[in-house]
């Protein structure tokens, strides 16, 4: 009997050791591989219209989990979106093109997908899982390397040649949806094991041997409002052994503005400063083989923006007269754009004339990009006076206003003063200190004594052209409130 009881243990133990010896979850590669260019036009290998990559699954744990039985499978990518729109391109599975025991578990409904706001890359290539196959029904995945071919994807253009540039494919794998997700079946159970699979993506791929022409990328062909820097990026040539960068103001480059060489063929970028705002401009690159030849890009034009361009309004305190509401005379400002981070360094500077009406100018910004900045003003006698704090943004696309005569706290530190209904810039800083004090005073005084008359003195605080004690009165009364120049 106890033989019997001995035996009995050892058959429970045999049967607890042999459920259990494969208690892990499968794990796999998951591989996409095999790109190549191919012709389906029929020009005899002259114009190549698709790219064919396959996708493979290898079991890669089969000593401790047993055999991986497949369940579902779904296999998302990102994608350049460079390539183009999604009417452009069919994406489908090549007939009879996976090994798949049961074909019910190849995928479904491939999509391309451009624009896509979901990826990263602007783009992605999208197939549905295949139908549930039920326990049992499940293809066995291959331990040998490179595993089971889950099919063949092709990725074809409508009308035209293929864009011969990298794809930048990688694998969709979490949040948002959609996302690349494997299951198999645990004895009966679909269980997701994507968690134990490495995701491989060899991107190789066999160019056509007529790929020596580069593929442009940036800014965009026909693009407007480029700013007048400009940074020019194409894609890399693996036959190149350098670029030829060519800018033009004619599309037959005749008229050749930059032509640089670019000695190593890993720079795929030129930064190009110094345009002319409103302008054409037409660029390529040329690849240069090892034979000396160059092979040119596509022709690509862009148009820069009119700059920056910001309507300004404000009223110098000396030549308002607020019974007519309107100044003595028009007068010329210079404003600078100005950065909103400390030293609050100076981008750019235009001048323009304020009207004696609408006490507005019109002021054009060739070089300073869009960004936040302050505006800072300056006129010939009166204090420099800053925007706002936190600044002011401003586009190469639409006008910028900005109103300085609405309230006080247009200006930086609330620096401007009451004069009828208007806030007005303090009159008085002669010699542009950053300070109405006694030198500016003095200056004033001095000129009125001598009875000094004339257009645009210094010293004419109302514009009237002679320095009396009209002046004297506007410039003494800053002096005693301490009026200064206030910024961050």
């Amino acid at each position: 009997m106890k033989k019997i009881f001995t035996l009995f243990i050892s058959f429970i133990i045999l049967v607890f050791f042999s459920n259990n010896i494969f208690a892990q979850n499968p794990t796999f590669n998951l591989t996409a591989k095999n790109f190549i260019y191919t012709d389906s036009i029929g020009t005899g290998g002259v114009s190549y219209d698709a790219l064919t990559f396959d996708i493979y699954i290898e079991h890669t744990n089969i000593g401790v989990s047993g055999p991986f039985e497949f369940a579902l499978g779904q296999y998302y990518f990102n994608i350049n979106s460079a390539v183009g729109i999604t009417a452009d391109y069919t994406y489908f599975i090549i007939p009879g093109s996976t090994t798949f025991s049961n074909t019910n578990a190849v995928p479904r409904n491939p999509t391309f997908v451009s624009p896509d706001a979901t990826s990263p890359l602007g783009a992605s290539l999208r197939v549905n899982s295949n139908t549930v196959l039920g326990a049992g029904s499940g293809p066995i995945i291959s331990t040998v390397f490179p595993g089971t071919r889950v099919a063949t994807f092709k990725f074809k253009k409508k009308v035209g040649s293929y864009p011969l540039i990298p794809l930048n494919i990688a694998y969709r794998r979490a949040l948002p949806n959609p996302f690349t997700k494997v299951f198999a079946y645990v004895g009966t159970t679909n269980t997701e094991i994507s968690a134990n699979g490495t995701f491989t993506i060899d991107y190789n791929p066999i160019y056509p041997p007529n790929f020596q022409s580069t593929y442009l990328y940036s800014p965009a062909n026909n693009s407007i409002n480029n700013p007048v820097t400009v940074n020019f990026v194409w894609g890399k040539n693996s036959q190149a052994v350098k670029y030829l960068f060519q800018l033009a103001s004619d599309s037959l480059f005749t008229s050749l503005i930059v032509n640089d060489t670019i000695q190593n063929n890993a720079d795929t970028a030129k930064t190009v400063a110094g345009l002319n705002t409103s302008s054409k401009y037409y660029w390529r690159v040329g690849s240069k083989i090892t034979n000396g030849t160059i092979f040119y890009s596509s022709v690509w034009n862009l148009t820069t923006s009119p700059g920056i361009i910001l309507s300004l309004k404000l009223i110098p305190e000396g030549i308002y007269f607020n019974l007519f509401n309107q100044l003595s005379r028009r007068d010329t400002m210079t404003v600078y754009l100005r950065n909103t981070a400390s030293p609050y360094s100076k981008v750019d500077s235009a001048k323009a004339v304020i009207d004696s009406v609408n006490f507005t100018g019109l002021f054009k910004y060739s070089y300073a990009p869009a960004g936040t900045y302050f505006i800072a003003v300056k006129h010939f006698n009166s204090i420099e006076t800053w925007s706002k704090s936190g600044g002011v943004a401003m586009n190469l696309i639409d006008t910028a206003f900005y109103d300085f005569t609405t309230a006080a706290s247009q200006a930086y530190g609330n620096n401007l003063k009451l004069k009828g209904s208007k806030y007005c810039a303090y009159s008085g800083d002669i010699n542009q200190d950053g300070i109405i004090d006694a030198s500016d005073l003095i200056k004033v005084y001095n000129d009125s004594y001598a009875g000094l008359t004339g257009r645009f003195l210094v010293s004419d605080m109302n514009g009237d052209s002679i320095v009396d004690a009209s002046d004297i009165s506007t410039t003494d009364n800053n002096v005693y409130n301490g009026v200064m120049k206030v910024t961050p």
